[in-house]
């Protein structure tokens, strides 16, 4: 029983270091505290708040983060959403509003499918909860390499960020903590990602693709890749592929 415990709190110790939860100018001490609550809860411990609108000194933040109240002095602030996601492999949206086949900018993920996808991995992933009021900008979901949507009756889709928040940290928790034969795999480095982009686009040059296309060609092939969360090894062997490819196109 005691090495079970011990089992246990290991993987908790390893959920707590591999997800960081960024909340987009948080408007509400009510939804700030609650998250922490959460956060707790599930074995989350890095909360990021990006330009927050809100007093974080006040009274009502400590009262509703009741006993994650320890959590509140651990809470890092930034300006920009980019110092958020600094040392982070995958950016992960969170959107009430799933994209149609028209849409692929939002076409998502459910917190269940994520969880078991993201699990196989390494690495630091960031979990980005929107505004209370406007959700996440058209240009932070096009940061992101997939999204979650929670499901939820079409009359009244929209759930509260901090009751979101619940569902996608409970379903990281029963799938991280759960026993698994799986093996744990590194994901691409940044730069590695950046490679694959340049090589992409110097291949839609090549075959003359429409410029006006290209945008959207891009947010396709970052989806798809988002959403299958592609391996370190994995993303080596697309490299060449596309490299190969491009040695060959230019060979006159």
């Amino acid at each position: 029983m005691d090495r079970m415990v011990k089992t246990v709190e290991e993987r908790v110790k390893r959920l707590a270091g591999k997800y960081r939860v960024v909340m987009v100018e948080p408007l509400y001490p009510l939804n700030v505290g609650y998250v922490l609550r959460t956060m707790k809860n599930f074995g989350l411990e890095e909360l990021y708040l990006v330009n927050p609108r809100l007093d974080l000194e006040s009274r009502e933040l400590r009262a509703f983060s009741a006993h994650a109240q320890d959590m509140v002095k651990q809470i890092r602030v930034v300006r920009e959403l980019k110092e958020a996601l600094k040392g982070v492999n995958y950016i992960v949206g969170t959107t009430g509003k799933g994209g149609g086949r028209y849409n692929v900018n939002r076409i998502p993920l459910s917190p269940s499918e994520f969880a078991s996808n993201v699990s196989r991995l390494r690495g630091k992933v960031a979990i980005l909860l929107g505004r209370e009021d406007i959700g996440l900008t058209n240009e932070e979901l096009l940061l992101c390499d997939a999204l979650i949507t929670i499901p939820a009756n079409p009359a009244y889709p929209i759930l509260n960020v901090s009751h979101a928040a619940a569902i996608i940290f409970y379903e990281l928790f029963k799938t991280e903590i759960s026993p698994s034969s799986r093996r744990i795999h590194e994901p691409p480095r940044p730069e590695e990602l950046r490679v694959f982009e340049k090589y992409l686009l110097e291949l839609l040059r090549e075959i003359k693709y429409p410029d006006c296309k290209v945008k959207i060609a891009r947010i396709i092939v970052r989806r798809v890749l988002g959403r299958a969360f592609v391996t370190r090894r994995e993303m080596y062997a697309l490299l060449g592929i596309l490299r190969k490819t491009l040695n060959r196109i230019k060979v006159p």
